[in-house]
Protein backbone atom coordinates (compact mmCIF):
# COMPACT_ATOMS: atom_id res chain seq x y z
CA UNK A 1 0.00 0.00 0.00
CA UNK A 2 1.40 3.58 -0.87
CA UNK A 3 0.59 5.95 1.74
CA UNK A 4 2.43 9.24 1.83
CA UNK A 5 2.57 12.06 3.97
CA UNK A 6 1.17 15.65 2.55
CA UNK A 7 4.65 17.38 3.28
CA UNK A 8 6.19 16.84 -0.05
CA UNK A 9 3.57 17.87 -2.70
CA UNK A 10 5.28 18.69 -5.68
CA UNK A 11 3.32 21.91 -7.65
CA UNK A 12 4.45 23.87 -10.73
CA UNK A 13 2.47 26.48 -12.64
CA UNK A 14 3.45 27.47 -16.15
CA UNK A 15 6.91 25.59 -15.51
CA UNK A 16 7.86 27.35 -12.27
CA UNK A 17 8.08 25.23 -9.42
CA UNK A 18 6.30 27.04 -6.50
CA UNK A 19 6.21 23.65 -4.05
CA UNK A 20 8.17 25.39 -1.37
CA UNK A 21 5.50 28.08 -0.82
CA UNK A 22 2.44 25.68 -0.66
CA UNK A 23 0.87 24.38 2.74
CA UNK A 24 -2.27 22.57 1.39
CA UNK A 25 -3.24 21.36 -2.37
CA UNK A 26 -6.34 19.48 -3.44
CA UNK A 27 -7.08 18.80 -6.90
CA UNK A 28 -10.70 17.77 -7.48
CA UNK A 29 -11.84 15.61 -10.38
CA UNK A 30 -15.43 16.05 -11.00
CA UNK A 31 -17.78 15.48 -14.05
CA UNK A 32 -21.05 17.01 -15.23
CA UNK A 33 -24.04 14.92 -14.90
CA UNK A 34 -26.16 14.53 -17.55
CA UNK A 35 -29.66 13.18 -17.29
CA UNK A 36 -30.43 10.47 -19.94
CA UNK A 37 -33.50 8.94 -17.59
CA UNK A 38 -36.16 7.18 -20.22
CA UNK A 39 -39.41 6.16 -20.52
CA UNK A 40 -40.01 2.86 -17.93
CA UNK A 41 -37.34 4.09 -15.59
CA UNK A 42 -38.20 3.81 -12.20
CA UNK A 43 -35.68 6.25 -10.80
CA UNK A 44 -33.66 8.91 -12.67
CA UNK A 45 -30.59 7.92 -14.54
CA UNK A 46 -27.56 9.65 -14.98
CA UNK A 47 -24.37 9.31 -17.57
CA UNK A 48 -21.11 11.30 -17.92
CA UNK A 49 -21.05 14.67 -19.05
CA UNK A 50 -18.13 17.28 -19.27
CA UNK A 51 -14.98 17.41 -16.69
CA UNK A 52 -15.71 20.30 -14.37
CA UNK A 53 -12.06 19.38 -11.92
CA UNK A 54 -10.76 22.25 -9.87
CA UNK A 55 -7.51 22.88 -7.86
CA UNK A 56 -7.32 24.79 -4.84
CA UNK A 57 -4.15 25.93 -3.34
CA UNK A 58 -3.48 27.69 -0.23
CA UNK A 59 0.56 29.01 -0.58
CA UNK A 60 2.46 31.64 1.78
CA UNK A 61 3.08 34.77 -0.27
CA UNK A 62 6.26 35.73 -1.59
CA UNK A 63 6.77 38.50 -4.01
CA UNK A 64 10.23 37.54 -4.98
CA UNK A 65 11.28 37.34 -8.93
CA UNK A 66 10.15 34.01 -9.66
CA UNK A 67 8.44 33.32 -7.11
CA UNK A 68 4.76 32.61 -6.15
CA UNK A 69 2.99 36.01 -6.74
CA UNK A 70 5.44 36.96 -8.99
CA UNK A 71 4.45 33.92 -10.84
CA UNK A 72 1.08 33.72 -10.74
CA UNK A 73 0.42 37.30 -11.33
CA UNK A 74 1.86 36.83 -14.82
CA UNK A 75 -0.54 34.15 -15.60
CA UNK A 76 -3.65 36.01 -14.75
CA UNK A 77 -5.81 35.84 -16.81
CA UNK A 78 -4.60 33.14 -19.39
CA UNK A 79 -4.67 29.14 -19.26
CA UNK A 80 -1.12 28.29 -17.92
CA UNK A 81 -0.55 24.02 -17.41
CA UNK A 82 -0.24 22.97 -13.75
CA UNK A 83 2.07 19.78 -12.69
CA UNK A 84 1.50 17.72 -9.18
CA UNK A 85 3.14 15.24 -8.10
CA UNK A 86 2.73 13.22 -4.87
CA UNK A 87 6.17 12.95 -3.39
CA UNK A 88 8.24 15.68 -5.15
CA UNK A 89 12.03 14.01 -5.48
CA UNK A 90 11.10 10.39 -5.84
CA UNK A 91 10.46 9.26 -9.62
CA UNK A 92 6.92 9.33 -11.08
CA UNK A 93 5.12 5.74 -10.75
CA UNK A 94 2.21 3.61 -10.18
CA UNK A 95 2.56 4.82 -6.61
CA UNK A 96 3.35 8.00 -7.13
CA UNK A 97 1.35 9.42 -10.02
CA UNK A 98 2.27 12.76 -11.97
CA UNK A 99 -0.66 14.72 -12.97
CA UNK A 100 -1.12 17.73 -15.51
CA UNK A 101 -4.01 20.23 -15.95
CA UNK A 102 -4.49 23.44 -17.59
CA UNK A 103 -5.54 25.81 -15.13
CA UNK A 104 -7.72 29.11 -16.08
CA UNK A 105 -5.82 31.66 -13.39
CA UNK A 106 -8.77 33.94 -13.03
CA UNK A 107 -8.44 35.03 -9.28
CA UNK A 108 -6.09 35.99 -7.31
CA UNK A 109 -5.70 36.85 -3.55
CA UNK A 110 -2.07 38.94 -3.57
CA UNK A 111 -2.93 40.42 -0.46
CA UNK A 112 -4.22 37.60 1.74
CA UNK A 113 -4.89 36.95 5.17
CA UNK A 114 -2.96 37.40 7.96
CA UNK A 115 -2.32 39.91 11.04
CA UNK A 116 0.51 41.53 12.87
CA UNK A 117 2.88 38.87 13.38
CA UNK A 118 1.64 36.50 11.04
CA UNK A 119 3.03 34.98 7.63
CA UNK A 120 0.88 36.48 4.57
CA UNK A 121 -0.91 33.03 2.96
CA UNK A 122 -3.64 32.86 0.25
CA UNK A 123 -5.88 30.13 -0.46
CA UNK A 124 -7.35 30.17 -4.15
CA UNK A 125 -9.29 27.52 -6.06
CA UNK A 126 -8.73 27.39 -9.90
CA UNK A 127 -10.70 25.98 -12.41
CA UNK A 128 -9.78 23.24 -15.51
CA UNK A 129 -10.00 24.05 -18.83
CA UNK A 130 -8.66 20.72 -19.64
CA UNK A 131 -9.45 16.72 -18.85
CA UNK A 132 -7.04 15.94 -15.82
CA UNK A 133 -4.04 13.59 -16.87
CA UNK A 134 -2.35 11.09 -14.44
CA UNK A 135 0.38 8.99 -15.77
CA UNK A 136 2.71 7.20 -14.34
CA UNK A 137 5.43 7.71 -16.15
CA UNK A 138 7.34 11.29 -16.83
CA UNK A 139 9.47 12.88 -14.19
CA UNK A 140 8.30 16.27 -12.60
Amino acid sequence: MAIYLGNNVGLKIATIDISSFVTSLTLTQNFDEVEVTTMGNSSHVFSKGLENSTLQVSFLNDFAASSVCATLQAAYGTTVTAVMIAVKGTAVSATNPLYTVSLLINNLTPLGTGGPGDETASSITWTANSTVVQTTTGSF
